[in-house]
């Protein structure tokens, strides 16, 4: 059953809306906006019906906090009043009231309004709930071609063979270090699955090169982190997605690439990509050298603290250096 809030500085008014609505639906009163507000804490109406002129917090008060408040901002509103200025029902139509009734109110054109609000409000949830579905599964579409096109990238290199999924892994690790969301945590997953997507752009004559790369070879190289944002920037149902792309070989000195940010310029989700990065580079055997151990890496790691890495990012990471191994065997087992 609908429910209905009325507010209405009138006992008497709002004792004939529960009469007339309560048949039909679950109706609520209060005597102020104030009251109302106090209400929807604990219960959200399906509409509200609101008078204009009423003390301390009047009704034009009332809407404009409403439409302030996220939680409560698509709740229709009826304004019911005395007034029957037509300047007066126009600005509260510009102020987002569905509709404007006028005391004394017909039984008939309430129900018939309150009906038709209802319906409409209906109508928009379950547009908006295919619109959502829709969406997402256009973003499962987007990303699904993205991960495939990533993983193409990993399979042009034997040695960085899953590297993308380790390096999402690593970076989920230290966000959980440092208190994030789980919904923030499984954004930086994608984002971070997707950071090398660059290189497909990246001549394999380049990639694979066992010697020192020249300087244009270098500039190459570097250039897939731009690709790369390129590539993810017209995404936009992901919020931030092309940012670990773009900058996360940027350095926490400000010597980093392509735009040179220095210490919190830098996104932390991009800071945090820097450092999962290095650490699976670091912790994997190279066409140009062997894997490091752990005792080195740690040692780089510590080395790197604010000049390469944001020193809060690398002490997250290793604040659970012990489990390192393990997880890099079980994905490994996963490849």
């Amino acid at each position: 059953m609908y429910r209905i809030l009325a507010i209405d500085d009138t006992s008497f008014f709002l004792r004939v809306l529960e009469d007339i609505l309560s048949e039909y639906y679950e109706v609520f009163t209060t005597v102020s906006g104030e009251i109302a507000f106090r209400y929807m804490e604990q219960l959200k109406p399906d509409l509200i019906l609101l008078d204009l002129a009423m003390p301390k917090v009047d009704g034009w008060q009332t809407m404009r906090q409403l439409k302030m408040r996220p939680d409560c901002s698509d709740i229709p509103v009826i304004f019911i009043t005395s007034q029957t200025d037509k300047a007066i029902e126009a600005e509260c139509l510009k102020l987002g009231a569905y509709d404007f009734i006028t005391k004394p109110v017909s039984k008939e054109v309430l129900l018939s309004r309150v009906k038709k609000a209802l319906e409409v409000k209906s109508y928009s949830e379950e547009l908006k709930k295919k619109l959502e579905q829709k969406t997402k599964e256009l973003e499962e579409v987007s990303l699904a071609s993205i991960s495939a096109m990533t993983a193409l990238i990993d399979a042009r290199d034997s040695y960085t063979k899953g590297h993308s999924k380790r390096v999402a892994r690593y970076s989920v690790l230290i966000a959980e270090n440092m208190n994030w969301s789980k919904e923030e945590i499984r954004r930086l997953y994608d984002i971070a699955m997707l950071h090398d997507v660059g290189k497909v752009g990246v001549p394999d004559k380049i990639l694979l090169k066992t010697t020192q790369l020249t300087s244009l070879e270098m500039a190459v190289m570097k250039s897939h982190t731009v690709m790369g944002a390129e590539i993810l920037k017209d995404i936009t149902t992901f919020r931030d997605l092309e940012l670990g792309a773009r900058y996360h070989h940027e350095r926490f000195d400000g010597k980093g690439y392509p735009d040179g940010l220095f210490g919190t310029e830098i996104p932390l989700l991009a800071r945090i990509i820097c450092v999962a990065d290095s650490f699976d580079a670091m912790s994997s055997n190279r066409c140009y050298r062997p894997r490091l151990n752990p005792a080195q890496i740690r040692k780089e790691l510590l080395r790197g603290s604010g000049k390469q890495f944001d020193p809060e990012v690398v002490w997250a990471f290793l604040k659970t250096w012990e489990v390192l191994p393990i997880i890099r065997k079980e994905m490994q087992r996963q490849v």
